[in-house]
């Protein structure tokens, strides 16, 4: 089997799937690379290992600073990246899978790697008000990751701080209170909440500041050449989400709450 899908890929020009996503631990979606331990090696490197085996593409995986990959996906030095959120400009990237700008044809929400919220972490007592639209009492300024959508949209709004931080270090900094809030994924968040032990000093906002769909882009470079193989990687991806969600939500969550 191995020998004959050597061949196939051969044939269409493509030996393997060079995947770069973000350097920093993501729990619980992407977690350390040394050693196996339980529950896994993150959400969606389940998923896209799963999707590669049933497309029958190889692949393999790299770790850099996030701004990095997506400079790495523009220069076709690597093949796809994980995850991103698609943005109109974002088009210069890479690929989305189902986007076609002469045409005007949206991306495939089918085909996305997780749905996710971004809410707003604060301090209890933070006296921080978000609408949705605007922030009111901004003392220090809000952070997010380099290179996120979610620190242009602070950025968009007047509310971004002037320095950048980890995600731990920002959180330490809002529970003492200097900074206003940082944003990150729900999931990630919580997650190093819990870790930090900051769980009776922050919260979420009600309202998040940002909605969105996690989606794998693939180079413009792999996907004129390969657009079957592109499309029967992001088809698995879908059906691989669908079928193995509930397990995987449950199995991470229930791990790293």
């Amino acid at each position: 089997m191995f020998l004959l899908l050597s061949q196939a890929l051969r044939a269409e020009g493509a030996s393997v799937l060079r995947l770069c996503y973000q350097l920093e631990d993501h729990l619980p979606f992407t977690a350390p690379a040394t050693g196996a331990q339980p529950p896994g090696p993150g959400i969606l490197l389940e998923l896209i290992e799963a999707a590669a085996a049933q497309a029958e593409l190889p692949i393999t995986l790299q770790r850099k600073p996030w701004k990095r990959c997506i400079l790495a996906l523009q220069k076709g030095e690597v093949d796809g990246i994980f995850p991103a959120i698609w943005q109109e400009e974002r088009d210069a990237w890479g690929q989305f899978p189902g986007r076609d700008r002469k045409h005007d044809l949206p991306v495939q929400r089918q085909y996305r790697l997780w749905q996710v919220d971004y809410p707003i972490a604060t301090r209890r007592d933070s006296l921080l008000e978000w609408d949705g639209q605007r922030f009111k009492h901004l003392r220090y300024g809000l952070s997010a990751p380099l290179g996120y959508l979610t620190r242009q949209r602070l950025e968009e709004l007047g509310a971004l701080a002037s320095a950048s931080y980890t995600a731990e270090k920002a959180l330490q900094l809002v529970a003492s209170g200097r900074l206003d809030g940082f944003v990150i994924e729900r999931s990630i968040s919580q997650t190093l909440i819990t870790k930090l032990q900051l769980q009776g000093q922050l919260q979420f906002h009600p309202i998040p500041l940002l909605e969105a769909d996690w989606h794998l882009p693939l180079s413009q470079q792999f996907y004129q050449r390969h657009p079957e193989l592109a499309q029967r990687f992001w088809q698995a991806l879908g059906q691989q989400r669908e079928a193995r969600a509930p397990e995987l939500r449950q199995r991470y969550l229930s791990a790293w709450p």
